[in-house]
Formats: C-alpha cells, sequence, structure tokens
C-alpha cells in the first residue's frame, strides 16, 4: 500500500517534533502568535490571533495534507480489517 502523506510525515517527524515543541513552549510562556487583519474599508487593520491548531501550522509548513492524512488512516483501518478476516 502506499500512504504517501504519512510518508512525507514521517521523513519530517524530528523537525515537526522539534518546531511542535518549541510552539507549546510558546503557549507555556503565553507568547501567543498572532497576524494583522486586512485592511477594512476605512483602512484600519488589527491583530488578531493565529486560530490554526499546532498541528495545522505544522501541516502547513510542511505542506502536509490533513484530510489525506486523515483518509489514509482510514484506508489503513480498512487493510487491518480485512487481514483480520481473512485470517479467521
Amino acid at each position: 500500500m502506499n500512504y504517501s502523506e504519512h510518508e512525507k510525515m514521517q521523513a519530517v517527524s524530528d523537525s515537526s517534533r522539534a518546531i511542535g515543541e518549541f510552539l507549546e513552549w510558546l503557549d507555556e510562556q503565553e507568547i501567543y502568535l498572532a497576524k494583522w487583519s486586512e485592511r477594512d474599508r476605512r483602512g484600519f487593520t488589527e491583530l488578531e490571533f493565529h486560530l490554526d491548531t499546532r498541528a495545522e501550522l505544522l501541516a502547513k509548513y510542511f505542506n502536509i495534507n490533513l484530510k489525506k492524512i486523515e483518509e489514509e488512516k482510514e484506508q489503513m483501518m480498512q487493510n487491518l480489517r480485512k487481514m483480520q478476516k481473512e485470517r479467521t
């Protein structure tokens, strides 16, 4: 079976873990990610909290498709069920 997104995720796991730990540390220090909003019709911008989860941020950074990850997980589970049925 080919699980390409899982392979991509595995290839960056050490870097992803380190960045994830750093993001967690930022949270512990009460340092939060934020971004400037788009200008409104009056030309004003506001600073708004970045609401993506750590997993979403890491997936974006490493170009990993979380929807495909879930689809591959489902395929893995189906394959395991099929193998178990074949054994019985």
